[in-house]
């Protein structure tokens, strides 16, 4: 996994631990972003394909962080494990 040094917010690690239950390990996670003005408190997971990795964008009441998986599958795989995986504290776009 990249990215060992940069902290992670919860929304995000249980993402990659659903993820590491598949053998979906090469990942990587960027900066905390400040979310101003957001009154849903249900964890947003959004899933886009980028050239070369699939980008899933995590955004909670306060904070918004991106996660980018190198491995090669799908999204409809990733969308398929993280709607088995996650609880209903997580709302999928």
């Amino acid at each position: 996994m990249k990215g060992k040094k940069t902290s992670i917010t919860e929304p995000a690690k249980i993402i990659l631990k659903v993820l590491k239950k598949q053998n979906i390990t090469d990942a990587s996670f960027g900066i905390i972003v400040s979310v101003k003005n957001r009154k849903d408190h249900v964890n947003s997971v959004k899933i886009t394909e980028l050239s070369g990795c699939h980008l899933i964008t995590t955004t909670g009441k306060m904070y918004k962080q991106e996660i980018r998986i190198y491995d090669n599958v799908s999204p409809e795989v990733i969308t398929d494990v993280l709607k088995k995986g996650l609880n209903e504290s997580f709302r999928i776009l």
